[in-house]
């Protein structure tokens, strides 16, 4: 996502068992496609808030249009 390459984000299943194991079921990942669909071509997308707490609770958020 963050080389321009949004159709590998759309596709994400198609990317092997870690992706499928890191999105068991959409309706977390989802938005995420609505953000990118946001971008115009000469828009950066970059990640305001990426980590995990206590172990498994992760919270990346993306932002488009700034760097």
């Amino acid at each position: 996502m963050l080389n321009g390459d949004l159709q590998a984000v759309i596709d994400y299943a198609d990317q092997g068992q870690d992706a499928q194991l890191s999105v068991p079921t959409p309706e977390h990942y989802l938005p995420l496609l609505y953000i990118a669909g946001t971008k115009h071509d000469d828009e950066a997308i970059s990640i305001a808030v990426d980590g995990i707490d206590i172990g498994s609770i992760s919270m990346l958020t993306a932002v488009v249009g700034t760097a």
